[in-house]
């Protein structure tokens, strides 16, 4: 194990982290549970954060920070301010550049109807999106307005994805 993370442990097994508590026997499944999986091999979520008039402005993108290509899981938008007009959106990847759009993770979504959580079956149902998607390092995921005006949407773009 890490010393980071044997660090955490014991801080873990002293009380220290408010608000989190364990039993002796939780603390020693976690430890051989990492030991068997790579720590850079467990999923990791990125937020990015949607402005509407960014995004009605041109292609928002964010991009991959990893050393190496990763396989994105799944993505999910949370709205908590729906866009100001009828609105949709497209995500997807790119290794193109930043400002290339793609549907191929979520295709369509309606940012105007309400407030919540999106995923890819609350798009336009088209055979575009899929659940995973590989993105080599350095690449992009790219959020585009494709209908409507996006101007006034909040929310933020969560990316599970984990290292390959």
């Amino acid at each position: 194990m890490g010393l980071r993370f044997e660090r955490f442990l014991s801080q873990l097994a002293r009380g220290i982290l408010p608000g989190i508590t364990a039993t002796a026997g939780q603390l020693n499944n976690v430890g051989p549970a990492f030991g068997s999986v790579a720590a850079d091999r467990a999923i990791k979520v990125a937020i990015k954060p949607l402005a509407g008039a960014t995004i009605h402005a041109g292609v928002d993108n964010w991009q991959n920070p990893e050393a190496g290509s990763i396989i994105i899981q799944r993505v999910i938008v949370d709205v908590t301010t729906v866009a100001t007009a009828a609105a949709k959106l497209d995500i997807g990847t790119t290794a193109t550049n930043a400002t290339t759009a793609s549907d191929n993770l979520i295709d369509g979504i309606d940012v105007n109807a309400a407030t919540g959580l999106l995923g890819q079956a609350d798009g336009d149902g088209t055979t575009n999106s899929k659940l995973q998607q590989k993105l080599a390092t350095g690449k992009w995921v790219t959020i585009k307005e494709i209908s409507g005006d996006t101007t006034g949407l909040v929310g933020n773009l969560y990316i599970f994805y984990i290292n390959i």
